[in-house]
């Protein structure tokens, strides 16, 4: 003798409209790539960035900044809160207007960010695999209304878009950013700040040039902000 269940109502999927960059869902898992989304042809894996091959997901995490304001530490960690990389922010008097060195947890040099000078109209950070071998870059856009960078490849070609709220709205307390395509078309990762970490996630299968780029946005776009908040803070302290 058998006995069938309950028939099991199987609704169609909903089309969601695209993502408002005034809304961004915090917590969204981000899209498989778009399989038309350009991606760069890599002959081989650079050392230390094989890494990032099973990792969909990076943290950024402070260790202490010096009292005298001169330098920074950071964790990596991975999905599962294992410290794969630490990194350090040296300033320099007349030096680099951002460097940062990222090593592996055996001390090599993995990483570095570099942006050679802060004076000029457009701010760009280069991402480098040693010896001083180029593998991306990050460039910020001028926009009083969102916060818009460029992630680049090698060959200065755009590939993906970060997307968020404005400096204004985003200098104090948490914020989330968007990682999409070029066209703009497929949200393909979330940048998060959640209580002076970021957090970073985007698809297991993008090239790993690219996520290491994309970590070095992270941390870029965290010195931006924190530069952004000692410029309000010096302009509140020179109207008292």
């Amino acid at each position: 003798m058998s006995s069938k269940g309950p028939d099991i109502e199987v609704s169609k999927p909903l089309q969601d409209d695209p993502p408002s960059y005034s809304v961004i869902a915090p917590f969204a898992p981000p899209d498989s790539y778009p399989p038309n989304a350009p991606s760069p042809e890599i002959m081989g894996i650079q050392s230390g960035l094989e890494l990032l091959l099973q990792i969909n997901q990076l943290t950024v995490r402070e260790k202490y900044t010096t009292s005298q304001g001169w330098g920074r530490s950071f964790d990596v960690l991975n999905n599962v809160s294992q410290r794969i990389f630490q990194a350090e922010q040296k300033v320099v008097c007349c030096g680099p207007a951002y460097d940062v060195t990222i090593r592996d947890n055996g001390g090599m040099q993995v990483m570095q960010l570099l942006e050679d000078c802060g004076c000029s109209c457009t701010r760009e950070v280069e991402i480098q695999c040693p010896p001083a071998h180029p593998i991306g870059s990050v460039k910020l856009h001028w926009n009083n209304m969102v916060t818009h960078l460029s992630v680049m490849n090698a060959s200065q070609e755009v590939v993906l878009l970060i997307l968020g709220p404005s400096f204004q709205t985003s200098i104090f307390g948490n914020s989330t950013f968007e990682v999409k395509s070029r066209d703009e078309q497929h949200v393909v990762g979330v940048m998060r700040m959640e209580s002076g970490n970021y957090v970073v996630s985007f698809p297991l299968d993008l090239d790993v040039t690219i996520k290491a780029t994309l970590l070095g946005a992270a941390m870029y776009l965290d010195n931006l902000i924190l530069s952004k908040k000692e410029y309000v803070g010096r302009k509140a302290r020179s109207r008292n």
